[in-house]
């Protein structure tokens, strides 16, 4: 999957009703593709996304829970869903899909809509450095 693909795949996610932006991010948090409906700053993803994903995988090994799947942070801007994208679990690479919503009530939208977008996504950054 080329980026123009990838940037196709977001804009679809881009599309569900309360995403108001959606990113694709090293593990490290460095940008692969971003879109956004407003002025909302992507480049912050550096620090939120290796923050977060720690912090979620930590408490899941303590409680032992598993691998993350998925994790929510809410903000007072709004909540923002992190849903790691194992390209090459052996390899240890990975990304995470970053999505920013209006409102936690429109998560069950994007949840849905991720079941088809993350297989698809992961196959086309298979490959490529987390």
């Amino acid at each position: 999957m080329e980026t123009s693909d990838i940037r196709a795949s977001l804009e679809r996610l881009l599309d569900v009703r309360g995403v108001v932006s959606v990113a694709v991010a090293g593990a490290d948090g460095s940008l692969v593709e971003g879109l956004a409906l407003g002025d909302e700053d992507l480049a912050s993803l550096q620090e939120l996304v290796p923050t977060a994903l720690a912090s979620s995988q930590a408490l899941g090994a303590l409680i032992g829970e598993g691998p993350v799947e998925q994790s929510l942070v809410e903000y007072a801007e709004g909540p923002v869903l992190m849903a790691p994208i194992e390209a090459d679990a052996a390899e240890g690479e990975g990304h995470v899909l970053v999505v920013g919503l209006a409102n936690v009530n429109d998560l069950g939208r994007v949840r849905f809509q991720l079941k088809r977008l993350l297989p698809s996504l992961a196959g086309g950054l298979r490959g490529r450095p987390g």
